[in-house]
């Protein structure tokens, strides 16, 4: 497969419009994984595809093979910080942006928190702390420090006497067995 996109990355530089057509659906599923990993917005999939498509062309108008970097990890890099960046990008919205019940302005409310939010919280809490059992001892130290403590990943792992990637694995896996606990 790396070597047919090389051969029609060749073909792209020189301007055969086919080859560039062919490329640009080979590396589809690539920009599609992009979005869901560092900008995922359904309501917004097809602009960023059409978006993903334009880095696309962009990285072979501007790839040099003499840097020595594979063109496909030179593609996945901006479409990471593409899509990085536009998650980064503030949206603002207007306190009388029309909308379905009203404006803007009229659905804020007063910073007193309704009895009902407050029970809701409450209940999460409890939730949440009976499923930090599920976790193995440091998983939930590598999650509270983290989240609770606001540490970051090198000081838990200074701490803990581990290395970086440890920490970001022990993280991971904690995460995830939160969410299975948690959806059941």
């Amino acid at each position: 497969m790396y070597k047919e996109i090389e051969r029609l990355l060749l073909l792209s530089k020189r301007g055969n419009k086919e080859a560039k057509e062919t490329l640009l659906l080979k590396l589809n599923p690539l920009i599609i994984s992009s979005i869901r990993r560092y900008y995922n917005r359904i309501d917004q999939y097809d602009d960023l595809i059409q978006e993903g498509y334009e880095t696309i062309l962009q990285a072979i108008e501007n790839y040099d093979p003499n840097r020595g970097v594979k063109f496909l990890g030179y593609v996945k890099a901006m479409l990471r910080y593409g899509y990085l960046e536009k998650h980064r990008e503030k949206q603002f919205l207007s306190l009388n942006e029309p909308l379905d019940e009203g404006e803007f302005i009229d659905l804020l409310e007063g910073n007193e928190e309704e009895p009902t939010d407050i029970i809701i919280k409450r209940e999460e809490i409890k939730i949440l702390l009976k499923s930090l059992n599920c976790l193995t001892e440091r998983q939930r130290q590598v999650v509270v420090e983290y989240y609770i403590n606001r540490m970051s990943i090198d000081e838990i792992a200074d701490k803990l006497g581990i290395s970086y990637r440890t920490v970001v694995n022990t993280k991971t896996q904690g995460l995830n067995k939160l969410r299975k606990w948690i959806v059941k």
